[in-house]
């Protein structure tokens, strides 16, 4: 009995973790053009390399995404209805306070004058 609410506990932190940094919800791919952006001036990374480094996240961006999606058809088989319905709002919750956190560290950064 201890497996296996091991597993579903590793089943569902996993997939929570995707309210912390959900692809599809949010501006995830302005996300993706300041991280290139700051990747290209930090590694002075060539055209090339910008490239090849593009491709590799969009690539396990994918994979990512087909992973969270599997783990939630898993999931809706074993919970009930009830469970899952519970489960997206403590999702839903855990990334309202993680947004609201985010928030609260963009107004409280000092402004950078140039």
């Amino acid at each position: 009995m201890k497996t296996k609410q091991i597993a579903i506990m590793m089943a569902l932190i996993f997939p929570l973790a995707v309210a912390a940094y959900p692809g599809g919800k949010g501006n995830d791919e302005g996300h993706q053009v300041k991280r290139m952006e700051r990747m290209s001036k930090e590694l002075s990374l060539t055209e090339e390399q910008q490239t090849k480094v593009g491709a590799v996240f969009k690539e396990q961006g994918e994979k990512y995404k087909a992973i969270h999606d599997e783990t939630q058809s898993q999931l809706k088989t074993i919970l009930t209805p009830e469970q899952f319905t519970k489960l997206e709002e403590m999702k839903q919750r855990r990334h309202d306070k993680w947004r609201e956190k985010a928030q609260t560290r963009r107004s409280e950064k000092p402004e950078v004058t140039k």
